[in-house]
């Protein structure tokens, strides 16, 4: 296959790509997955998407992370703000630990915020669910780093798709790992269709 790509000429918008993305819809049941260099410039494209079209500027990430995460946030132009304490035994922010610090922000200001959490260890971070409500009743946009977590899932449902978008990679020390390359998965029709043009027209 892989000398049937190369021959192709087509390394970035050619039929592996649709069949990547059909494949990833039908494993993890999402409405949209679009593959991305690698999932850090699939991080970055989508808080630059928030920041443009819907003026989320201020970015929250948790303290257990690598520093390209916080490196991220002001390649695509946002501002980080803040840090999640992680719980101990898993090493990701809990509900309490999420709650502590949106309730520590003002109420106009969390509703320009922008939760970005790191599933570790290939576990999907045992809270999400919590997480993901509250987030949803605070107006906070929340993004799920999901480069460890490809294929994880609780209650039937894989990483990624507990908040607004998440992004898989593909790098060679991942799950799956296919030397580079990531993938957004998401539900949200509007995000879907920014994320589609931003990769071929960015």
């Amino acid at each position: 296959r892989k000398d049937e790509i190369f021959e192709s000429g087509n390394l970035a918008e050619g039929q592996w790509n649709k069949k990547l993305s059909s494949h990833i819809c039908d494993l993890t049941n999402t409405s949209y997955a679009v593959p991305t260099n690698s999932n850090g410039s699939g991080l970055v494209a989508l808080m630059s998407l928030y920041r443009y079209y819907t003026r989320y500027t201020n970015v929250i990430i948790q303290t257990n992370t690598m520093y390209g995460v916080k490196a991220m946030v002001p390649a695509s132009g946002c501002r980080l703000t803040g840090f999640v304490d992680c719980n101990n035994k898993t090493l990701m922010p809990s509900i309490d630990n999420v709650k502590r610090t949106l309730m520590g922000i003002k109420k106009d200001q969390r509703e320009n915020t922008i939760l970005l959490l790191s599933h570790i260890g290939g576990i999907v971070n045992p809270d999400i669910i919590e997480i993901s409500e509250l987030c949803k009743n605070e107006k906070v946009i929340f993004l799920e780093d999901c480069a460890h977590s490809f294929g994880a899932t609780i209650d039937g449902l894989h990483s990624g798709l507990f908040g607004d978008a998440g992004v898989y990679s593909f790098y060679a020390t991942k799950a799956i790992p296919g030397g580079e390359g990531g993938l957004v998965v998401t539900n949200d029709k509007r995000i879907g269709e920014w994320i589609s043009d931003f990769c071929i027209y960015d």
